[in-house]
C-alpha cells in the first residue's frame, strides 16, 4: 500500500503542473493581444505661423494683377490691330506711289517721243494745215501717223472729254492744258514754242504721245473708258 501512494504523488504532482504551465503560457497571449488593442498617441501638433503684413501685401498685389490681366491682355491685341492696320495702309501708300511714279515715267517717256515724232513731221508750221481744231487734228493723224477714220474717231472721243478741242482749255484741278490736256503744259513744247496758242502744236503733240504710250487712238480711248484718264 505504501508503495502505491509513493508512485501516484508524483503523478499527481505532474498534472498539476502542466495545469499551471498551461495557465502561465496562455496568459501573455491575453496580455498581448489587450496590448495590441491600446491607442497609439498622435504625435503633437505644429502651429500654424500667422502671414506677416508683407505676405498678406503680396497676395493682395497677385490679386490685382489677376484682375487685371484680361484688360491688358484686350489692350495688347487692341495695339497688334493697330500695328496691322498701320502696315497694311503703308504696303497701300507704297503701291500708291510705285503707280504715280510709274505713270510719270511713262508720261515723261510719251513726251520725249512726242516730240521725236513731231522733229520727224519735217518742222510743219501751222500754215501746212487749215480748219478748226478738229478738222485739222484729222489731217494730221492722215497724213504723219497713218490713222483712217476709225482711228480719229477713237481719238475725237478722247479729245470731247479732255477739251472738247479748246487749245486754252485748263484744268482746274490737276492744271493740264490745251486740246490733248498736258500735265504739265510745258511738256508740248517739244513741240514747239508756241504750244500755248497754236492747236497745231498742240494736236501734233497729242497724237504723238497715244502713239507712244498706247500704240493707237483707239487703244487710248478703251484705257480712258477703263480708268477715267489716258
Amino acid at each position: 500500500m505504501i508503495t502505491m501512494n509513493v508512485r501516484r504523488a508524483p503523478l499527481l504532482m505532474t498534472a498539476a503542473a502542466s495545469g499551471v504551465l498551461a495557465a502561465v503560457a496562455a496568459t501573455p497571449l491575453v496580455l498581448h493581444r489587450q496590448d495590441s488593442l491600446e491607442a497609439v498617441p498622435a504625435p503633437p501638433a505644429t502651429a500654424t505661423a500667422a502671414p506677416t503684413p508683407d505676405d498678406l501685401a503680396a497676395r493682395a498685389d497677385q490679386v490685382t494683377r489677376d484682375l487685371d490681366r484680361p484688360a491688358l491682355d484686350r489692350v495688347a491685341a487692341q495695339q497688334r490691330l493697330a500695328d496691322a492696320i498701320n502696315a497694311n495702309q503703308q504696303v497701300l501708300s507704297d503701291r500708291a506711289k510705285a503707280v504715280a511714279d510709274a505713270k510719270a515715267a511713262a508720261d515723261k517717256a510719251a513726251a520725249a517721243a512726242a516730240a521725236k515724232q513731231a522733229q520727224s513731221a519735217g518742222g510743219r508750221g501751222s500754215g501746212s494745215y487749215s480748219g478748226a481744231p478738229r478738222a485739222v487734228a484729222q489731217q494730221i493723224a492722215s497724213a504723219e501717223f497713218g490713222w483712217g477714220a476709225a482711228q480719229f474717231q477713237c481719238y475725237d472721243q478722247i479729245i470731247m472729254r479732255e477739251s472738247e478741242w479748246n487749245p486754252a482749255a485748263t484744268n482746274p484741278s490737276s492744271g493740264a492744258y490745251g486740246i490733248p490736256q498736258a500735265l504739265p503744259g510745258s511738256k508740248m513744247a517739244s513741240a514747239g514754242s508756241d504750244w500755248r496758242t497754236n492747236p497745231v502744236t498742240q494736236i501734233r503733240w497729242g497724237l504723238g504721245y497715244v502713239k507712244d504710250r498706247y500704240g493707237t487712238p483707239c487703244q487710248a480711248w478703251a484705257f480712258k473708258s477703263s480708268h477715267g484718264w489716258y
